[in-house]
């Protein structure tokens, strides 16, 4: 990490005022990790409790970056900001797409956090495949896949918002029955838990417009300041390319490292970093969004993403298996991703 919703487009000006509006407020100031920290897939691994209380090692700028918050599609969450990520970008109506056509149609497991709900995990910062409304109501991709999951299973849906590093452990711990944030399925990650694939994405280099870096590969983040996420794959790819760059003698990526993708990405917008690093989606709708922004390395090192659950909850898996294999058969899944323009 619930709400599904279909609203009529803003004009491009209107959006565009909006989303300075919002960006106004946001995570500018935030302050990153002076370094790389451990990534999420490693300290899974071992993890088994619920996340640890904020370190200096954690981005500080969220007030829930180490605190779950429980939130519904008709529940505001009291003295959210939307960040970054909640704006007036609409998806695509697909009239296709059903919702609440096949309720019921699975047996959810007896093992549930709550009866009668399915509780779903979700970093809540990650547009457009989940952030917070202008409502501050979940919303995006994988909220409208965990919504249409949870419909099949007959439970109500929930989404806690949690802090993408700890969100294993807190899994593991019983916080949450699933996973779904945009999460890439990893060796490490699978030596923690299982997985249900339900989409794939690339990697990409979001920078100023006109690429004034000339950023082509890689390689050419050489000496430059680089904003990412704490615990993504693209802070895993970014500490592999300064291996590789140390290696050839060269200068490293400074990499900036925060607790939210938004506020990773705000860095870009007020200048203190010359790249930030996204799964394609968010890259792609964040230059929807901001024409200051554009892609210069777009959907390189292709990953499946999945919806994560515990090893100790086999009837889970086994329900959100048949979930998503019976999505992808009656076109669902295609019907939510062009809802999201998502390919």
């Amino acid at each position: 990490m619930l709400g599904n919703f279909t609203k009529g487009r803003a004009s491009i000006l209107v959006l565009l005022m909006l989303f300075g509006m919002l960006l106004a407020g946001c995570g500018a100031d935030a302050t990153p990790t002076t370094a790389p920290a451990p990534t999420a897939t490693k300290a899974a691994a071992t993890a088994t409790t619920a996340a640890p209380a904020a370190t200096a090692t954690k981005a500080a700028p969220a007030a829930t970056a180490t605190t779950a918050m429980a939130v519904t599609p008709t529940e505001a969450m009291a003295g959210e900001t939307p960040t970054t990520g909640a704006s007036n970008v609409e998806p695509t109506p697909v009239s296709s797409w059903k919702p609440g056509a096949h309720a019921g149609t699975i047996t959810a497991p007896s093992k549930l956090v709550s009866a009668g709900t399915l509780t779903i995990g979700s970093d809540v910062s990650y547009p457009p495949q989940e952030y917070m409304d202008a409502s501050s109501n979940p919303v995006g991709f994988d909220i409208d896949v965990a919504t249409e999951i949870a419909s099949r299973l007959g439970l109500q849906p929930k989404v806690v918002n949690f802090n993408f590093n700890d969100i294993i452990p807190a899994l593991n711990a019983g916080q949450f029955d699933i996973i779904i944030s945009a999460m890439n399925i990893t060796p490490e990650r699978s030596n923690a838990v299982d997985f249900v694939q339900y989409y794939a994405a690339g990697q990409s280099v979001l920078v100023p417009k006109g690429n004034p870096k000339n950023i082509k590969t890689l390689d050419d983040l050489s000496g430059l300041t680089v904003a990412v996420q704490q615990g993504t794959t693209e802070q895993d790819s970014l500490t592999a390319e300064n291996t590789k760059l140390s290696g050839a003698g060269k200068t490293a990526i400074n990499v900036l490292v925060y607790g939210t993708d938004t506020d990773a990405v705000d860095q870009l917008r007020v200048g203190r970093a010359d790249a930030a690093m996204d799964d394609d989606p968010v890259a792609a709708y964040y230059v929807a969004l901001n024409p200051n922004f554009e892609v210069a390395i777009a959907a390189y090192n292709p990953q499946d993403e999945g919806i994560a659950i515990s090893k100790t909850n086999a009837d889970m898996k086994t329900a959100i298996t048949s979930a998503i294999t019976a999505m992808k058969s009656d076109g669902t899944i295609d019907a939510i991703k062009a809802k999201w323009q998502l390919h």
